[in-house]
């Protein structure tokens, strides 16, 4: 990573192997905080530094080992642990992070979990041709940074044909959770949420409607008369529901016995 015309280490190169880079770079590094409610309420945080490969391994351990909360089962006499968030969607989230950010801003990368939620939040913007709402389908690859995206992609990090999110909607799914809530707040944030139930009322969701897209996340569709056994009502009340569910869900046929409506992310991870 050599500038062509002076001959001098690019910027990217100091990042992501240089072992102090904020000695160039302001605000190279990456804070996490654990909050019991709210942002008042600061219980403990670390502080990761060094090079941005470094960086990576460190905070997702410390992700991994200290600030996420494994729910416990038993099969027979083995013990089974599960995250409350799903760890492959969490080090995707990570990684963005890290290959988009603006690193001219000076300010971290800043990760904040609390017992039912974790944020993502990085100084980056999502390029002028990409709407949030399609973040989460498939897009062009444009990084913020091309040399960093490049570099963790030939070390085998990260995709750099815009199939990042997909690979964070097919691991949410799979935990039976919704993709995170996307916003640009001085920034791209992410929010996970430990369950549907949760971020569903984050998002104004009515409770009848909640209860259909929960049933849509365990049973993988829903249809009219489905809708009714599920919350004894009438037709015209259930496909009054479903109409109001049209943010979550996709239609699937055109009328009839056929018709269904399934999670709208379900087409973008084929399946």
């Amino acid at each position: 990573m050599i500038d062509d015309t002076s001959e001098n280490l690019k910027r990217a190169a100091i990042l992501l192997f240089y072992p102090k880079p904020e000695k160039f770079v302001t605000g190279a590094y990456i804070k996490i905080g654990f909050f019991q409610r709210d942002d008042d309420e600061l219980d403990f945080q670390d502080e990761i530094h060094g090079s941005l490969m470094e960086q990576i391994d460190k905070a997702f351990d410390l992700l991994k080992s200290k600030y996420i909360v494994y729910a416990i089962s038993y099969e027979g006499v083995s013990r089974r642990e599960k995250p409350t968030f799903p760890i492959a969607a969490l080090r995707e989230s990570l990684l963005n992070a890290i290959a988009h950010k603006d690193y001219a801003s000076g300010i971290p990368i800043q990760i904040s979990v609390y017992p039912d939620r974790i944020v993502f939040w990085n100084p980056g913007h999502l390029p002028n041709s990409i709407s949030i709402e399609e973040l989460l389908q498939k897009h062009p690859s444009i990084p913020y940074n091309p040399d960093i995206a490049n570099t963790l992609f030939r070390c085998g990090d990260i995709e750099i044909w815009g199939r990042g999110y997909r690979k964070i909607v097919k691991s949410v799914l799979e935990h039976k959770q919704l993709p995170p809530m996307i916003k640009d707040m001085g920034g791209l944030m992410l929010t996970y949420y430990a369950n549907s139930h949760t971020q569903l009322k984050a998002e104004n969701a009515d409770e009848k409607v909640i209860q259909v897209i929960e049933y849509v996340i365990v049973n993988g569709s829903i249809n009219n008369s489905e809708a009714q056994k599920l919350l004894n009502i009438s037709k015209p009340t259930a496909t009054r529901l479903l109409k109001q569910s049209e943010k979550w869900l996709t239609k699937q046929g055109e009328r009839g016995q056929g018709t269904n409506y399934v999670l709208k992310w379900r087409e973008l991870i084929g399946s």
